[in-house]
């Protein structure tokens, strides 16, 4: 599917390892436009195609968030961003005076590396789910704990929203809303786990602590003194492959706005 939005120039891998590392970050987002991305970065468009060019090689703390709004896992692009780094300057001259050496495949990709390497991602992965989940994050998953519920209540208009979940693998979001005056978030939630998953856990972004459901039951967790603002529901589990479904009501103490996917990106007050 052809992204919408601004146009990247093309990208000639040819040039080196610094245009194939940025043209792959370009691939990574799929058909996210750069208008998306920027919203979920905080990024103004031009800045993020500014950042993505073939001539230098951008920041990591850029790589971490770019490759967490695109939805991926960021390891894996981060060590990769290390290789880079740690290539001395000038490596690519304009005309070799002698042949080039035969193509030799990056590390990640040599038989004798895989292994451990699969074992290293593992552990990245798990540490990574369990003590820094996402973006805008404070702290530990397992920091609070969901309580269990007999069910869900009805939905109120203007005072809350139903959450459906088809099928998640790793992240997935709500809409946004909006909300003028502090009031408490309340979200009641029934996720069907395959066995092996136990838990997931879900956070109101960008400024709320995240807290720990249990699957396979009904669990509910209230957020209290929710600032004036726009916010988002984030879900997320251990990235292992694993899908999760099910359901959830979203419910606020006050009246709030919900609005449509193409949001902008919240603003919410200081807390």
């Amino acid at each position: 599917m052809a992204r919408g939005g601004r146009k990247d120039h093309p990208i000639d891998r040819e040039e080196g390892p610094v245009a194939e590392f940025v043209d792959d970050l370009r691939r990574l987002r799929g058909t996210l436009t750069l208008e998306e991305l920027g919203r979920r970065m905080r990024y103004h468009p031009s800045t993020l195609s500014r950042r993505l060019t073939p001539k230098e090689l951008p920041s990591r703390e850029f790589v971490d968030s770019y490759v967490r709004a695109c939805e991926h896992d960021p390891e894996p692009w981060l060590e990769r961003w290390r290789e880079l780094g740690r290539q001395p300057a000038g490596t690519q001259p304009d005309a070799p005076a002698v042949a080039p050496p035969p193509t030799v495949a990056p590390w990640w990709k040599r038989p004798r590396y895989l292994a451990p390497a699969a074992v290293m991602i593992a552990a990245l992965l798990l540490a990574y789910s369990l003590f820094t989940p996402s973006e805008g994050g404070t702290g530990p998953t397992a920091a609070l704990l969901a309580v269990p519920a007999s069910g869900a209540p009805q939905v109120v208009k203007g005072y809350g929203f139903p959450v459906r979940i088809d099928r998640m693998a790793f992240r997935i979001f709500s809409p946004w809303w909006t909300q003028t005056t502090a009031g408490d978030v309340e979200f009641w939630s029934y996720k069907s786990c395959p066995q092996g998953t136990t838990v997931y856990w879900v956070a109101v972004r960008p400024s709320r602590e995240a807290v720990q459901f249990a699957c396979n039951a009904w669990q509910y967790h209230k957020w209290t003194d929710v600032a004036p603002g726009t916010y988002q529901l984030e879900t997320w589990k251990l990235h292992d492959g694993q899908a999760i479904k099910g359901s959830g009501i979203v419910r606020s103490s006050v009246p709030i706005v919900v609005h449509p996917k193409e949001t902008p990106s919240p603003t919410p007050s200081a807390t």
